[in-house]
């Protein structure tokens, strides 16, 4: 398979290497633990015979789990990069996995094409702007079909901890760093929770929205999980010169302060929307 090269335009900052896959799985797992749902029951329609499209489907792992429920449908996953997809001989029969640039023009014959198509978890590809990405999903969505979207409400994210004398001191900073370098890319991710009106913009009604907040039980895998994604946004810095050290020293000292009980928590959206008939 080739590689997509990915549009410079967006600011992604997360790897693609052994621990960045293991990452994703380990993402996948929690947000189904949550949401006890892949295709969100507002999804209607003859599930067994339906096209399906995942957009930045990563490792397919979404799509190899929906493939238990849905043998017989047609699920297509697409991402900028081949370099996380299993060997094709370990997908289910019924699961295929490509490459696509979703900021790009979307080839002729994937317009109209599936009758679900997924977003998930592409909120630093969409960067502060997510509807020119949307609307060109949106094209390859049949009419009367659905558009699902589970993103991670980065720009609410927090920090807290099991008690006054749990110090977060060290994570505190270290996302004030990654604060500030969001902000100099000028980006800003207080969309998600917005998803309800920006799904409109692309022509599609709203029939389900809710915001998922992260709770007690999973706080110490989400963290961790969290802090592996932070450890791939400081490989990518490149603008910080020698005080790229300052930044690992102070994520060693958050991973220290993570297992005496402090964590990082930002919900979970999902929206769904559906294409007005033609």
């Amino acid at each position: 398979m080739s590689t997509a090269v990915v549009d410079e335009r967006t600011f992604y900052g997360l790897g693609r290497d052994f621990t960045s896959t293991t990452r994703l799985y380990l993402q996948h797992w929690m947000w189904r633990r949550q949401l006890k749902y892949l295709l969100h029951p507002a999804v209607t329609g003859d599930k067994e015979i339906m096209s399906v499209a995942d957009i930045g489907c990563g490792t397919g792992i979404w799509l190899i789990d929906l493939a238990e429920q849905l043998p017989r449908a047609k699920l297509h996953g697409y991402d900028m990069s081949s370099a996380q997809f299993p060997p094709a001989e370990w997908l289910p029969s019924n699961v295929e996995l490509t490459t696509l640039n979703a900021l790009a023009e979307i080839p002729s014959t994937l317009v109209e094409k599936y009758d679900v198509i997924h977003i998930g978890l592409l909120v630093l590809v969409a960067g502060d702007e997510p509807v020119p990405l949307l609307k060109n999903v949106v094209k390859m969505l049949k009419s009367d079909g659905y558009l699902q979207w589970d993103e991670a409400d980065l720009g609410g994210l927090y920090r807290s901890t099991t008690q006054p004398s749990v110090t977060k001191h060290n994570l505190d900073a270290l996302y004030a760093l990654m604060d500030q370098r969001f902000n100099r890319a000028g980006l800003s991710y207080g969309w998600v929770r917005s998803l309800d009106q920006i799904l409109p913009q692309a022509g599609l009604e709203v029939v389900h929205n809710i915001f998922h907040p992260i709770p007690d039980e999973i706080a110490h895998p989400w963290t961790h999980m969290h802090l592996l994604s932070v450890s791939e946004l400081i490989k990518d810095v490149k603008d910080a010169g020698d005080k790229v050290h300052e930044w690992w020293e102070l994520y060693v000292k958050a991973i220290e302060e993570a297992h005496e009980g402090a964590s990082i928590r930002m919900g979970m959206v999902v929206a769904v929307g559906k294409k007005p008939k033609s």
